[in-house]
């Protein structure tokens, strides 16, 4: 027993460590809530374009896709920091949200494609045979569908673009993961710094399927139905 209380207060208390974790935890958690939200709106365009009826404008959208879904996230990133925004004067932090998002952008478009081309094509026709204009149908058939078949895969994503911020500490970001690290180095013992990491991760992950759980909930997507 006081050798658990030596390692926890040489992890968590002497010099004030904990400090790490915390900086770490609001960092894991700026990069992906930036990183998602901005993804979700990029994945939508990507989405939107690659219906459009200008067959050059898809081609090069899906291809941008591809490639950043095919492309290692640290390989992007490294490549980003290193050559893309080399001698520009921005924050390596801008830069990691701005290369994360690409990232989420690209399997997010996926996932909206796939679940707008599941909607029965007939009842769009049908929707349009009553008069409802494309607008109209989108928002009224295709869209309340869509969120249903997309949302499973749609909170995954989320899990994994939480996943993929683990990797930032090697470009010098102080995450969840470079602050149990820089802990562990200093006290070489890594199980404390583990175990917090692995439960705070564990606790975002919980929060961010709860709440989009929540939104999931019709009366939260459509308002209170008309009886």
């Amino acid at each position: 027993m006081k050798d658990f209380l030596n390692a926890f207060y040489v992890t968590f208390i002497f010099e004030n460590r904990w400090r790490f974790f915390y900086q770490g935890f609001l960092m894991t958690i700026l990069l992906t809530l930036t990183s998602f939200l901005f993804g979700s709106l990029l994945g939508a365009l990507f989405c939107k374009i690659k219906m459009s009826e200008h067959r050059l404008i898809r081609r090069i959208v899906s291809c941008l896709v591809s490639f950043f879904i095919q492309i290692p996230t640290l390989v992007l990133l490294m490549f980003l920091v290193y050559i893309i925004f080399k001698s520009v004067p921005l924050s390596v932090v801008v830069i990691v949200i701005f290369g994360l998002t690409l990232k989420a952008a690209a399997y997010l478009s996926e996932i909206f494609y796939t679940a707008i081309n599941s909607v029965n094509k007939g009842e769009v026709e049908a929707a349009e045979t009553l008069g409802l204009s494309r607008i109209q149908t989108f928002f009224y058939v295709i869209l309340p569908q869509s969120v249903d078949m997309a949302l499973p895969v749609y909170k995954n994503q989320f899990i994994i673009t939480l996943q993929e911020t683990s990797i930032v500490g090697y470009l010098a970001i102080i995450d969840l993961t470079r602050a149990s690290d820089i802990v562990t180095a200093r006290t070489l013992n890594a199980m404390f710094g583990l175990v917090a990491i692995s439960i705070l991760y564990l606790i975002l992950g919980w929060v961010g399927n709860g709440i989009l759980t929540l939104i999931s909930r019709r009366k939260h997507l459509e308002g209170d139905e008309i009886k």
